[in-house]
């Protein structure tokens, strides 16, 4: 069902049973299948998993956003609808699936641990040009990693020791 759906091949019937919970599946699958189907060609089922969405609890999203292989759909639909909820632009920040320009549209909400998923993985955070720019602006990092993010939007080098030192002092705190 999920790859049927994934893929756009499922049936006008399948899409709305999805809609309608007419179909049993986990929280986070039918969270991620609504985000789907609220693209769809479909005005009219794109129109009825929007309004499901809606209704669904944030931890069906928290917990389809922690998938490796979650749908791209579902990264947009966090990042466009819900990105100011607790805990959702951290997820999207935590996953490597997640491109790095959605990350970027959602800094502002992100909190300390989502900042420092990215300042661990420098490759990511390197990989959108405005993404350490937002994450300067950003209230939710801690004054370790405001200085490090600081560093590294002056686009100067930073000695590697210098990088792995502030980085291990942001995790401790």
């Amino acid at each position: 069902m999920r790859a049927e759906i994934r893929s756009g091949h499922a049936r006008p019937e399948r899409k709305l049973a999805v809609c309608s919970g007419g179909i049993s599946l986990s929280p986070e699958d039918r969270a991620e299948l609504l985000a789907v189907l609220a693209a769809d060609a479909d005005e009219a089922i794109a129109e009825r998993a929007r309004n499901v969405l809606v209704t669904l609890p944030q931890e069906s999203f928290l917990t389809a956003l922690g998938r490796p292989d979650a749908d791209a759909h579902l990264f947009r639909y966090s990042a466009d609808q819900i990105a100011d909820k607790p805990g959702v632009a951290d997820a999207l920040a935590k996953n490597e699936a997640c491109p790095a320009s959605l990350v970027t549209r959602v800094a502002r909400h992100l909190t300390a641990p989502g900042i420092q998923a990215l300042l661990d993985n420098m490759e990511r955070l390197s990989s959108d040009e405005h993404l350490a720019t937002a994450l300067v602006q950003s209230q939710g990092a801690t004054a370790e990693q405001q200085a490090l993010l600081a560093e590294i939007h002056k686009n100067e080098p930073i000695p590697a020791k210098d990088l792995e030192d502030a980085a291990k002092e942001a995790r401790r705190c």
